[in-house]
């Protein structure tokens, strides 16, 4: 889910196209690049040498899963993980907190609870991934109280 846009950020980091909005979030442990590193155990002096060696997307993505750290279920953990990055009790929510409120300050929209949402706002396509008026379905890691379970 990330790695084909973080391919794509990578390559105008390196081409000098990236705009500089984008670039204090490039690779930062605080931000989804971040989240993304430590769960797969990659370093960005890892993966952007293997983006310019490898070069198609189809490369990367072959080098990329056969990398002990990206294995089936650990993509599938973070298949599970990734939408829900920012939301309270997840990675990144103190800074994506922050960010909606220096970042993203003029957005009201309610369906914007996570990275990927405010991405999704941001870049004009929140409508096709959460369309307004839709019910979200329910969070796994809630009970059918609304509160966390026990133990979570």
């Amino acid at each position: 889910m990330w790695l084909a846009r973080f391919i794509d950020k990578a390559r105008r980091h390196s081409d000098g196209t990236l705009p500089a909005d984008f670039q204090g979030a490039f690779c930062s442990p605080m931000g989804i690049d971040g989240v993304f590193f430590a769960h797969f155990k990659l370093t960005k002096e890892e993966i952007l040498p293997a983006i310019e060696r490898e070069g198609s997307d189809e490369a990367i993505g072959l080098w990329f899963s056969r990398r002990p750290d990206s294995g089936e279920e650990r993509i599938r953990e973070w298949n599970l993980l990734a939408p829900k990055i920012g939301m309270p009790g997840q990675p990144s929510h103190r800074i994506f907190a922050w960010g909606l409120k220096h970042l993203y300050a003029g957005c009201t929209d309610p369906r914007v609870n996570s990275g990927f949402t405010a991405i999704a706002w941001d870049e004009g396509f929140l409508d096709e991934v959460c369309p307004e008026g839709a019910v979200r379905p329910p969070d796994p890691a809630m009970s059918d109280s609304g509160k966390p379970p026990v133990g979570h």
